[in-house]
C-alpha cells in the first residue's frame, strides 16, 4: 500500500515539475485591457491638467442610514432592501451639477462653497472658503490675472474685517458712554461724582470731571454714534461688493 502511494506521489511531482517548465507567454494587450485599471486620460495624447480633470468625478456622499432604512421604519414587518432603481435615483440626485468643479475642489470644499451660497440670504459669507476654491480652480483652469485678483481680494477682505472690528468696538464704547450719560440722576439733573469719574475713566482716562453733561454734548455723542454706524454699513456694503466679485470669479 505504501509503495502504491509513493508511486502516485512521484507521478504527481513529475507532472507538477513538467507543468512549471512549460513556456507561457506574458500578458498582452487584450489581457492587460481586461484585467488592469487604466487611466482614461492616458488614451488621450498630450492632455492638459484641466482636460484630465473632466474625467475625474468627485464621488457623491453616501445616503444616510435613516433614509436607506425607511422601509424598515414604516410597517415594521417589511425588511426588504431598497430596489436598484431607487438606489440609482438617489445616486443621480446627489450628483453635483458642475461635476468638473466638484472634481477639482473635492467633496469637502465643494460642499462648503455650496453652503456659503446658501448662507448669503442670512448675511453669512465665508470669504476665505471662496478664495481658497478660486485658487484651486485657477490652478487647474488658468485665467489671466486671476491669482493677482484673488490676492487683492484677500488683502481687501482682511482690511475690511479689521476696520469693521475697529468700528464695532468704537460703537460699543460710544453706546456705553451714552447709556452712562442718560443714567437717572439724584441731584436735580446733576450726576453723582462717582458716575462722572467712571465715565471719564471709561472714555478717555482723563482727569476727574465735575461738570454735568449738557444736551448739546448728548446730541454730539449721538451724532458720532450714527456716523460710526453709517461707516460700518458702508464697510458691509463693500464686503457684499467683494462677494459679487468672488461670485463672478467662481463662474
Amino acid at each position: 500500500m505504501a509503495t502504491l502511494l509513493t508511486s502516485h506521489l512521484d507521478q504527481i511531482s513529475l507532472c507538477a515539475t513538467s507543468i512549471s517548465d512549460l513556456p507561457f507567454h506574458g500578458p498582452k494587450m487584450f489581457t492587460n485591457t481586461l484585467l488592469t485599471n487604466h487611466d482614461i486620460t492616458s488614451l488621450i495624447r498630450d492632455t492638459e491638467q484641466h482636460e484630465r480633470a473632466l474625467f475625474h468625478l468627485a464621488p457623491p456622499p453616501l445616503p444616510k442610514t435613516g433614509s436607506s432604512n425607511f422601509a424598515e421604519s414604516v410597517g415594521g414587518a417589511s425588511m426588504l432592501p431598497p430596489s436598484t432603481a431607487r438606489r440609482q435615483t438617489a445616486y443621480a440626485a446627489r450628483q453635483p451639477k458642475n461635476k468638473a468643479v466638484a472634481a477639482v475642489l473635492g467633496g469637502d470644499l465643494y460642499q462648503r462653497t455650496r453652503g456659503t451660497e446658501a448662507g448669503r440670504q442670512k448675511g453669512e459669507l465665508d470669504v476665505e472658503v471662496l478664495l481658497k476654491g478660486a485658487e484651486k480652480l485657477a490652478a487647474v483652469y488658468p485665467i489671466p490675472e486671476a491669482n493677482d485678483r484673488i490676492t487683492s481680494l484677500r488683502r481687501r477682505h482682511q482690511q475690511l474685517t479689521a476696520n469693521i472690528a475697529h468700528y464695532e468696538a468704537r460703537i460699543s464704547e460710544q453706546a456705553t458712554q451714552l447709556q452712562a450719560m442718560n443714567r437717572p440722576t439724584s441731584r436735580g439733573g446733576h450726576s453723582e461724582p462717582e458716575d462722572v469719574e467712571d465715565i471719564a475713566d471709561t472714555a478717555t482716562g482723563a482727569e476727574e470731571v465735575s461738570l454735568p453733561m449738557t444736551k448739546e454734548d448728548l446730541e454730539q455723542e449721538e451724532r458720532e454714534v450714527r456716523e460710526l454706524e453709517s461707516k460700518k454699513q458702508g464697510l458691509q456694503d463693500r464686503v457684499e461688493g467683494m462677494e459679487k466679485d468672488l461670485g463672478g470669479l467662481m463662474r
